[in-house]
């Protein structure tokens, strides 16, 4: 999980207009970014959790 959670913190870091080096930054930088990926990942975790099948499957007896 550490490892998901540090390629969503470089993603988001990576985004920034000013973004420089990440294994440069101060470690209170990469961890600021560490905590939104994981804000990210558990809504992204919620979101799937709410997701509603589109079709629904129905059995039907049929008698020929």
């Amino acid at each position: 999980m550490n490892s998901e959670i540090d390629f969503v913190a470089r993603a988001l870091y990576a985004a920034e207009e000013d973004a420089q080096v990440w294994e440069r930054e101060p470690e209170i930088v990469r961890e600021e970014f560490r905590s939104y990926a994981r804000a990210a990942l558990a809504m992204l975790d919620e979101h799937r959790g709410q997701e509603q099948p589109d079709t629904m499957t129905v059995a039907v007896p049929y008698a020929a």
